[in-house]
């Protein structure tokens, strides 16, 4: 809209109100005064509605032209005015909840992105893992240049697993940010799942075993969890600004204990060392 049609707008709203108040003005003081201004006995032959100077305005007059049209025009005055409160309001809160809508769009895309992340770092932690237990097992010459180059990926793949960790964290403190700053657009179980997946993801670490190997005690569930999470990210539609009803089974897998109980806990570690 050009600036030569919002002045012209903006003129014939001031033009109406100023009629508008002029008009109640006026039809107020001439009601009141003729309503008010009869005095003295009443003529039989005047009707009871006549307004004249020589009939005296009855009590119905009274009523009717002092009360009623006055009361009735400031009534519409008033109705006038709430109802242009009313769409204020209505614009208000229709821009508040478009405000809303783009916030949770906005999150949900940051999450995914995040939540991606976090997988591909997963991975990186699990497969520099093996690269280290590969160097651990290695056959090698005590004292020769074969030895000091294993020593040497030992120590290199040790502290890159150590770094890919640390980065899994920060990664997991962005979300948990992310989700902090959205989680009064977003749906509480939506908030609940993913506090539960990056909590659980947070407690993952690599135990050392006795031969010196590393190994991820809670790689395979991490992963499911993390992938259910994604999976349930990506259903969002930014149309409906709404969650696609994700299969019941991958709802419990968000919820499922890492290992109910010790044969649970050696079953992954078996399926892990098959991978």
């Amino acid at each position: 809209m050009s600036n030569l049609s919002k002045k012209k707008q903006i003129h014939k709203s001031l033009f109406t109100k100023t009629l508008l108040v002029f008009f109640i003005f006026v039809s107020s003081t001439f009601f009141i005064q003729i309503s008010f201004g009869a005095t003295g006995e009443r003529d039989a032959s005047c009707h009871v509605l006549e307004i004249s100077e020589h009939c005296d305005l009855s009590g119905i007059g009274h009523l009717l032209y002092g009360d009623a049209v006055v009361g009735g025009i400031l009534a519409l005055f008033f109705h006038h005015l709430a109802h242009k409160n009313q769409v204020r309001i209505d614009r208000i809160i229709s821009s508040n909840e478009e405000h809303r809508l783009k916030r949770k769009d906005f999150a949900i895309f940051h999450l995914k992105s995040q939540v991606t992340a976090m997988l591909f770092n997963l991975g990186r932690i699990k497969k520099t893992a093996e690269f280290y237990n590969d160097a651990v097992k290695s056959s090698y010459h005590p004292l020769t240049t074969e030895e000091k180059e294993r020593t040497w990926k030992i120590r290199t793949l040790h502290e890159r697993v150590n770094f890919e960790q640390e980065k899994l964290g920060r990664l997991l403190d962005v979300v948990r940010s992310t989700l902090v700053g959205a989680q009064d657009v977003l749906e509480p179980e939506v908030v609940m799942q993913i506090d539960g997946v990056i909590t659980f993801v947070g407690e993952m670490v690599i135990e050392e075993q006795q031969d010196e190997t590393m190994e991820f005690v809670k790689y395979s569930v991490s992963k499911k969890k993390v992938l259910y999470l994604l999976e349930k990210l990506k259903s969002y539609s930014t149309v409906t600004h709404t969650f696609k009803k994700v299969e019941e089974d991958i709802e419990g897998e968000l919820n499922v204990p890492a290992y109910p109980d010790t044969s649970n806990k050696e079953t992954v570690v078996n399926e892990q060392n098959t991978v």
